[in-house]
């Protein structure tokens, strides 16, 4: 026996349509989270790059800065060193 199925009454129609609708909404809100996702870390690595460098320009200018023409503090004392077949050996 065959059977056919007649025409979906109204309370078929709205609750496939509110399904779809509900469907597509969550599609939509993945991608807008998606999006959010994406600009959130491009946000994030632009700062850190920012901050990286600020520290970089700030060790740049907190370095000491060593003055020509003074001799190195010290006792003045050179190491003579000379090899041999173990290796170098260091004398005082």
């Amino acid at each position: 026996m065959t059977e056919t199925l007649g025409q979906a009454d109204f309370g078929t129609r709205a609750v496939a349509g509110v399904q779809r609708f509900f469907a597509f909404l969550g599609k939509a809100g993945f991608g807008i989270f998606l999006v959010a996702a994406a600009i959130f870390t491009l946000f994030a690595a632009t700062f850190i790059g920012l901050m990286l460098a600020i520290a970089a320009v700030f060790l740049t200018f907190a370095r000491p800065r060593r003055r020509k023409g003074q001799p190195p503090k010290g006792d003045g004392q050179t190491l003579e060193a000379r090899r041999t077949a173990d290796g170098w050996v260091i004398e005082l």
